[in-house]
């Protein structure tokens, strides 16, 4: 009898334990204003701000999902922002335009704030057979003498699905 109830103890121990587990997953994918002391930025939901103290990226996020057939190794869509000192926004934005791909549109933001300069960028290129579409948002920071370079990409398949997580963003990124 007393390993019955210590059964039922365990078992339910392990029920409480997992659904807290499960809950706590499931807020990692919810949507997430994230704030540092160099940037802001909406992460929607849907994707995952992965904490990885080793990663070359100052912010990183990701679709739990990945696509499908041919581009079952990418993730649906990406983010990444990449922080570059000792080079000046002209270079940097040259040389994203170098390696994006194919330009499908580019900007300079007329109205951007003092101290800032803002380019926008949009690209499409082929990798292993699957088209990726990437969405840059450049900020330099003359006051931080920095230049902060989001990417986001997203697989063709999935591009009007996320364009609207894409869209804020790339809307919501901005740097202090």
């Amino acid at each position: 009898m007393e390993i019955l109830i210590v059964g039922v103890i365990i078992v339910a121990l392990m029920a409480y334990v997992s659904t807290k587990i499960k809950k706590s997953a499931a807020q990692a994918y919810e949507r997430e204003e994230i704030e540092t002391e160099d940037f802001r930025i909406i992460k929607p939901a849907g994707f995952i701000n992965p904490i990885n103290d080793e990663s070359a990226f100052m912010f990183e996020a990701y679709t739990k999902d990945l696509g499908k057939d041919e581009a079952r190794i990418f993730r649906r869509a990406r983010a990444t922002l990449r922080v570059v000192s000792g080079l000046n926004f002209e270079t940097v934005c040259k040389d994203t335009k170098n390696y994006s791909g194919k330009i499908t549109s580019k900007n300079f933001v007329e109205d951007a704030p003092e101290g800032r300069k803002i380019f926008l960028l949009e690209s499409e290129k082929t990798e292993q057979e699957v088209k990726i579409f990437s969405f840059w948002k450049i900020v330099e920071s003359r006051e931080r003498q920095k230049v902060y370079e989001l990417q986001i990409s997203v697989l063709e398949d999935y591009r009007e699905e996320l364009a609207n997580e894409i869209g804020e963003m790339i809307e919501s990124f901005a740097v202090r």
